[in-house]
């Protein structure tokens, strides 16, 4: 297509086990060799004699490992038949040549690449005021799965009347479905997710006082029960999240947690992630603290997976946005209300306020987290009546640009590093342009009047719609101060844009919230550990074409003697890419039963993985009695979550297949 009148300026070791309930038993941990005593199971199983077990003997080579780690891993390290306490050293490793990828900066000519704006069923409902989804919906590859090997798909509610729920395909060609007749709120957005677990991604969306969920074909799955009082009725945005990690996702909507059936969970009794007399909510599930459960998280309020309190500060409520900004490894949250910006860390304790310009009662938008200026540390950036500002770390105001929303004042943003020159870009829409501002300085990059909105709470979102391998703008338009309807993708001419996620799920977005298939990760990585933004669709975790390359390996396994029935193994963890690990790593053992898989350990590291080193052993000690009456085919060791189907980890790598190792033999045979 040709291109928009545009005007485009170029900007110049804690130890974390999760077993079964269980009485614990006592736990020795000596660094650098962490002795760990694994909790019984829970199995309600007696001892074994000892000749019910036959072991491979220590010191034979892990035929398993499939790391490619340099060195013997200590097979010879010792007496085989002592298992003594010891540490295997730590020492280098080859570094994988395909971690170092050749590092080209983009640029940046955008352009119209596709627009809908009539659709063939309900053709008076064509306008857009809600956050497009990304997900796909269909097989269009033949492989007899959906997932993100397909072409990415646009979910949306357009209005003339009432809400209707519609879906076309990323690139443009198809519609894939439009539901009428059920009553959506016209400005609401959709979160999407496989919620029932069948592989495949279902629709979350809200009448005013209840929340339906759809089929990836439209066809209508479950309604809730009313939730009135518990979301704001108009603008509702609901979010996707396995809140207590039991592998059956809850929808949100507000402070109301629903079951993956819609039955009601949990109700919370303060906050709903909104604002109270304007539009809208978009609460926030995430796992502040660290300890594995996820949390509901709105302006003033932070509710367990029941709905019950964890606190409330009795501040006023807030659209909200979750990033870690004082490097303490957890969660504060941003919260913005009738024009004051307000950072409160993780136990309710309000760290500092900052007042955007034409502050008054209703106005300022969702918030979005970045590294705006590229200091490494997050910035916020927030929408109001007549300005987006962002504000530094420490809240103070970092630059301000003229925009014009005097119809809501509510809208949001989303935060992309178009060139791969790493510095973020702000993508705005206000009633009447579309906005790039340069990350460091505001500078306007882009000033698009090919837009036109009424404005609520929506923002544009960033995303390889088409699969092409490189990031989109998805623009809603409502018939406002210009004739433009339905959704405009922009893309760019030179076709060098970085390439982005196939999927953004749901308003309150962050990378780690969504898998990239569209399942819901029972534990997801806290995402400010890796990326620390929230609305963002940066996928970077390489510098200047760098990336860390985690492997896993079973070192040694020994039995000490039949009588303690106690089995030692040892894990080593290394790093073949050229880019450092943080600290943070998720490493597990199983064992591989004839029936089933069992969790013996799992840890978060402490240490950081440098390039191209291996660090010291770990050893676990197994209770054998756990095992009791199973025939253990084989060990397993994982890193990076690799052993739950969580995607690419927290650290997207230059090798994903590696992060798994077995010990090869049987174990023992009942």
């Amino acid at each position: 297509m040709g291109r928009p009148a545009w005007r485009l300026t170029t900007a110049p070791h804690p130890v974390t086990i999760h077993a079964p309930p269980s009485p614990e038993r006592a736990c020795a941990s000596s660094p650098p060799a962490l002795a760990l005593l694994v909790p019984a199971l829970g199995f309600g199983l007696g001892l074994s004699a000892c000749s019910d077990y036959s072991f491979k003997p220590a010191g034979k080579p892990n035929p398993g490992a499939d790391s490619g780690l340099s060195g013997d891993g200590g097979a010879d390290s010792g007496d085989p038949n002592s298992c003594s306490d010891r540490t295997i050293p730590g020492e280098s490793v080859a570094l994988n040549d395909a971690c170092y990828v050749e590092y080209t900066v983009g640029s940046f000519t955008p352009v119209v690449e596709w627009r809908k704006s009539t659709w063939s069923v309900d053709p008076s409902s064509s306008s857009v005021m809600m956050m497009p989804a990304v997900a796909s919906l269909t097989d269009d590859n033949g492989d007899g799965l959906i997932n993100q090997d397909d072409v990415p798909d646009i979910i949306v509610v357009t209005y003339g009347g009432v809400g209707t729920l519609r879906a076309v395909s990323g690139d443009g060609s198809r519609e894939i479905f439009n539901v009428t007749g059920q009553n959506l709120q016209m400005t609401g957005a959709v979160a999407v997710g496989d919620i029932d677990g069948d592989g495949i991604v279902e629709i979350a969306a809200c009448t005013a006082t209840q929340v339906k969920v759809f089929e990836n074909d439209g066809t209508l799955k479950w309604t809730s029960s009313s939730l009135a009082g518990h979301m704001n009725g108009t603008s509702d945005a609901p979010s996707i999240a396995d809140m207590d990690g039991d592998g059956h996702p809850e929808v949100i909507v507000g402070n109301a947690i629903l079951n993956a059936d819609g039955s009601v969970k949990g109700l919370g009794s303060f906050g709903q992630g909104g604002v109270t007399g304007n539009v809208g909510t978009a609460s926030v599930a995430v796992d502040l603290d660290g300890d594995g459960i996820q949390e509901l998280v709105t302006g003033n309020a932070v509710y367990r997976a029941d709905g019950s309190v964890v606190w409330h500060n009795s501040e006023a409520d807030g659209y909200v946005a979750v990033a870690d900004f004082d490097g303490d490894g957890q969660g504060e949250i941003v919260s913005m209300n009738s024009g004051t910006v307000r950072l409160t860390d993780t136990d309710g304790t309000v760290l500092w306020r900052a007042t955007i310009a034409g502050a008054s009662s209703g106005f300022g938008g969702p918030p979005t987290v970045a590294d705006f200026d590229g200091d490494g540390e997050p910035e916020i950036g927030v929408a109001g009546r007549s300005n987006y500002t962002v504000f530094d770390t420490d809240g103070t105001k970092l630059w301000e640009r003229t925009t014009q929303d005097g119809s809501s004042g509510n809208t949001g943003s989303a935060v992309f590093d178009f060139e791969g020159d790493g510095v973020a870009e702000a993508v705005y829409a206000d009633e009447t342009r579309l906005w790039v501002f340069n990350g460091p300085d505001g500078a306007v990059k882009l000033e698009s009047a090919d837009h036109s909105n009424a404005t609520w709470t929506e923002y544009s979102v960033i995303a390889d719609v088409d699969g092409d391998g490189h990031a989109e703008i998805v623009v809603p338009n409502t018939p406002y101060t210009a004739s433009f309807t339905g959704i405009t993708v922009i893309g760019d001419a030179d076709n060098s844009w970085k390439e982005g996620r196939r999927i953004w799920n749901q308003h309150a977005y962050s990378i780690t919230n969504i898998n990239d298939d569209g399942t819901i990760p029972a534990h997801p990585a806290q995402n400010w550990l890796t990326y620390n933004n929230f609305r963002s669709g940066d996928l970077s975790a390489g510098q200047n074409g760098e990336y860390p390359d985690l492997v896993v390996r079973i070192a040694d396994v020994c039995l000490k003697d039949c009588d303690h029935e106690q089995l030692k193994v040892w894990l080593r963890v290394g790093n073949q890419g050229y880019l450092a690990a943080e600290d943070g790593v998720e490493m597990a053992l199983w064992a591989v039963t004839d029936s089933e898989r069992i969790e013996l350990y799992r840890e978060t590291l402490a240490s950081i993985i440098d390039s191209g080193q291996m660090l010291d052993s770990i050893q676990v000690d197994v209770d054998l009695s756990i095992l009791h009456d199973y025939n253990i085919i084989d060990l397993e060791a994982a890193i990076d979550g690799a052993d739950e189907g969580t995607g690419t980890g927290r650290y997207p790598e230059c090798d994903e297949t590696n992060n798994v190792a077995f010990w090869g033999e049987n174990l023992c045979k009942g």
